[in-house]
């Protein structure tokens, strides 16, 4: 919720302050604040999407066009602000990008120990029906189905809309960033760390704007619990710690290469972590269409990364 996201950023406020000091507190650049406040105002969003559609389908349709939006941003630029991005191998490149989509697409058949929970139960049910001497609960018919499905669906729209919004704002965050890169060429490899202290403080003030925002219209029933407090700071490390590395990597590969790559690789990752660790996708079908998604996943990504290499 809201107040695990502002722990998260204070955290973030912190390394990047030390990332600020350690390169001698350079000059705060506006323009990559403007990536910091996409990211803040995403990161709003993606409770309610959560809730109104789940992880699974939502981070489905966030993921797979933040890859289109940052990775079409930055091999065809913006408006005349951003120049486009030429790779070594551009038929590589297109094709990595269309397998990296269908894996994403293979994420969605994959279904967690509680959706095996619920079907277990409703086989109980049945069984309980069939054994037993009463009626069975009445079915409903196909018109009355047909008008519940229509509901759910027309209810659905507008967390699909955020969902929307959600990923061309997390898919534009690195563009600032691009920006002055290529407005401020430097030979100095390290010098895009100056740009997170601008990025990072920046997600910091606007993730507390938002969440007092929040506690105001909320008020006592405002979601405060303290023992997600070293969660949300662990979080927040891990993620200021990913965020410097995709720093150094957009500005070693090209964006264009590294988007797609830091965006397709956690949900492989996570998916490995459900079925090494937490045991929660099981079953011979659901293993066969992760297989699949990951195979997918790693062909496009290794496919993305050769297309910006000579051979």
């Amino acid at each position: 919720g809201f107040f695990v996201q502002w722990v998260e950023c204070s955290v973030v406020l912190i390394v990047g302050y030390a990332i600020n000091a350690i390169r001698g507190f350079p000059q705060f650049e506006w323009i990559a604040a403007i990536g910091g406040l996409l990211y803040a105002t995403g990161n709003v969003l993606c409770v309610p999407i959560v809730n109104g559609l789940g992880m699974g389908i939502g981070f489905l349709i966030w993921g797979s066009m933040q890859i289109i939006v940052g990775w079409s941003v930055a091999r065809f630029g913006l408006f005349g602000w951003l120049g486009a991005t030429h790779v070594k191998h551009n038929i590589m490149n297109y094709i990595g990008i269309i397998i990296v989509l269908i894996s994403g697409v293979l994420f969605i058949f994959v279904k967690h120990g509680e959706h095996n929970e619920e079907t277990e139960s409703c086989a109980g049910e049945r069984e309980k029906w069939r054994n037993s001497d009463s009626s069975p609960p009445r079915v409903e018919s196909k018109s009355s189905t047909s008008v519940i499905d229509t509901a759910h669906l027309l209810h659905k729209i507008p967390y699909v809309l955020m969902t929307c919004v959600l990923a061309v704002l997390h898919g534009l965050m690195m563009t600032p960033i691009e920006i002055l890169q290529q407005r401020h060429p430097s030979p100095d490899q390290y010098r895009v760390f100056d740009y997170i202290w601008s990025f990072f403080s920046t997600v910091f003030v606007f993730s507390t704007i938002y969440f007092f925002l929040y506690c105001i219209i909320r008020r006592e029933k405002a979601y405060i619990n303290r023992e997600l407090v070293i969660p949300a700071a662990l979080y927040g490390l891990l993620w200021s710690s990913g965020m410097t590395f995709w720093f150094m990597s957009s500005h070693k590969l090209s964006q264009v290469v590294a988007y797609p790559i830091t965006t397709r690789l956690p949900a492989i990752i996570s998916a490995g972590v459900d079925v090494l660790i937490f045991k929660s996708i099981t079953g011979r079908n659901n293993l066969l269409f992760l297989s699949g998604a990951i195979a997918f996943g790693i062909i496009g990504v290794v496919l993305i990364a050769l297309s910006n290499q000579s051979f």
